[in-house]
Order: C-alpha cells, then sequence, then structure tokens
C-alpha cells in the first residue's frame, strides 16, 4: 500500500526552480532552430516546428501528431502536472497516479532530439548535404532534463510512502521471467552494435551507421550535445537498466529485501531511451526520402525485437513478482 507523503520545503524549493528553468526553455524552443540543414547549395533551419509542418505537408498526420504530442504538448502537460504536486505539498492517493504517468512518459519528450541526431550523422562527411547543430539542441534537452530531474525528485519522496511486496510467483514463472531476461540482453547487444542503417544514395557516399558508431562521428561533427545525448541514454543507460533488472530478479529470487535495487531498476529504465530513439528511426525512415535514400539493416531488426522482448520480460517478471506498491 502507498501511504501519503509530505514534500520537504527545502525539496519543494529545488523541484519548483527546476520547473522554472525548464519552463522557460520549452517556450524558447519553439523558437529556436536545431540545426541548419543544408542540401545541395540551398539550406534552411529546422526547428521543431518546421519538422511538423513537413510531416503535416507531407500527408503524415500520424507522425505529425506524434511528435506534436510528445516534443511539445507533452513537455508543458509534464510541468503542469509536477507543478500541481509540488504545489499540494505532499503525494497522495490523488496525484501519485498522475505522477507515475508523466514519470513513464518523461522521455518520449526526446523524440524530435534523437531525429536531429540521426540526421547529423547521416550527412556527416558528405558534399551534397550536410547538417550543423544549432543552440535549440541544448536548450531543449536542458529544459527535457531538468523536468525529468525534478519529476526524479518527486519520485524519490513518492517511494517513501511504498511498503515492498514480498510476495512471489511459482519457480516456473521466476525462470520464465529470467529467461526473456537474458534474452533481452542479446537484443540489446545487437540493437546497439549492428548497423541499422545504410545510405544506398549513389550521389551520396554509401555508410552504414550502429548506436555504437553514432558516439565518434558526432564527435567528429563537433556535435557534443548529441554525442552526449547518444551515449548517456543509448549506450550506458540501457546497460545499467538490463543490470540494474538482473539484479533485482536475483534478489528477488533468493527471498532477499530488493525495495531499494527495484528502485533502482525503474530510475534506469526511465532514462533508457532505445525505444525512444526506434520511434524517431522510424519517423527518419518515412520523412528522410528526400534528403537521401537509405537502406534498413539488422541493427534496427534488433531494436524492434528489443523493444518486443522487453515488454514480455516486463510482463513475465511481474507475474514472477508481483510489482512494489
Amino acid at each position: 500500500m502507498s501511504a501519503d507523503v509530505e514534500i520537504s520545503s527545502k525539496r519543494r524549493g529545488v523541484v519548483t526552480a527546476l520547473l522554472a528553468v525548464s519552463l522557460a526553455c520549452n517556450v524558447a524552443v519553439l523558437f529556436l532552430p536545431f540545426m541548419d540543414l543544408r542540401t545541395g547549395l540551398t539550406s534552411e533551419p529546422y526547428s521543431l516546428i518546421n519538422s511538423i509542418k513537413m510531416l503535416w505537408s507531407s500527408g503524415l498526420y500520424v507522425l505529425a501528431a506524434l511528435v506534436v504530442g510528445f516534443s511539445v504538448v507533452f513537455p508543458f502537460a509534464k510541468l503542469a502536472v509536477l507543478t500541481g504536486v509540488c504545489m499540494a505539498g505532499q503525494i497522495n492517493a490523488r496525484n501519485r497516479p498522475l505522477l507515475e504517468w508523466v514519470e513513464r512518459l518523461g522521455k518520449w519528450s526526446m523524440l524530435d532530439v534523437f531525429l536531429v541526431c540521426i540526421i547529423l550523422t547521416l550527412t556527416s562527411g558528405q558534399m551534397l548535404v550536410g547538417a550543423t547543430p544549432m543552440v535549440g539542441i541544448p536548450v531543449f534537452v536542458v529544459a527535457i532534463l531538468l523536468s525529468m530531474i525534478a519529476g526524479e525528485l518527486l519520485a524519490a519522496t513518492a517511494e517513501a510512502g511504498v511498503v515492498a511486496s514480498r510476495d512471489r510467483g511459482t519457480k516456473a514463472e521466476v525462470l520464465r521471467g529470467g529467461f526473456w531476461l537474458m534474452l533481452s540482453g542479446v537484443a540489446l547487444g545487437g540493437a546497439v552494435s549492428f548497423p541499422f542503417l545504410k545510405i544506398s544514395d549513389w550521389l551520396l557516399s554509401d555508410r552504414a551507421y550502429s548506436i555504437v558508431q553514432l558516439v565518434p562521428t558526432l564527435w567528429q561533427e563537433e556535435a557534443y550535445t548529441p554525442m552526449v545525448i547518444i551515449g548517456a541514454f543509448l549506450l550506458v543507460a540501457p546497460l545499467i537498466a538490463w543490470l540494474a533488472t538482473w539484479r533485482w530478479w536475483l534478489l528477488r529470487r533468493k527471498g532477499h529485501p530488493a525495495h531499494d535495487a527495484h528502485r533502482q531498476m525503474m530510475i534506469a529504465r526511465r532514462w533508457s531511451m532505445l525505444d525512444v530513439f526506434g520511434l524517431a528511426l522510424a519517423i527518419f525512415l518515412v520523412e528522410g526520402e528526400y534528403l537521401m535514400k537509405t537502406e534498413v539493416r539488422w541493427g534496427a531488426l534488433f531494436l524492434v525485437v528489443l523493444v518486443a522482448v522487453q515488454a514480455i520480460a516486463q510482463a513475465a517478471l511481474e507475474r514472477a513478482f508481483p510489482t512494489e506498491e
């Protein structure tokens, strides 16, 4: 069961400051370009609004709605929810579900940032197309990360009112959860190691890229903010999330207390963004045809398999070990 928990005045002050800066950055990013995109002899700024217009004018209404929802509407909705929780002064049965909901979805605001990272990588070293990162990327990243940190501070407060479950399923259910968890580790290795896309345009240099290769490529382009984003959220965080889940499974399997391990696992999962990158890749495959022709490679398939296996593993683990409540 979850008891009501008071938010300390000090924590409320820190969260309020983070939310205020995040709000200012979210407003500013609506008017700032993410990158300068060059095709041939012409170039134009690529911004959040331009991305939406491009998708809409191409008749890709569902994708346009996704970008609007995750990158424009949701950041402000999350700030409103977090502000409401902070002003309430406590986390209770009424606002706890809202807090959990915005925390689960918070990372999806990075959708357009990953789309920019893909374009910056694929245009690297090309003569006829190119892209230069601009101020909109770091401002948007700061906006999203500050709201995520504020959410984590409130979530940590909420954890104080949670009583851990010690129940467990049958031995077969426990082993089944471990099997799917191990399989997700294999899929994770394939998703980050194998190339996910290859340029197949006769006017451009044919190159294939994996998620691991994005880091040195962005470094060469001096796109340091996107490079850090890729390294932190597509490589480090997914690995930590998998290791934390494995540790939690081992502790629960042996009947040991695992509340702290569960909390660490959930934090790592919220910062692991391979699923967000997968959606950004899908959008590029549809939207990026005007920029260059590409071929889907094995890494993209592993990415799809990873998302599916992680969902199955999560369901299996919840059956084996009832979720902390």
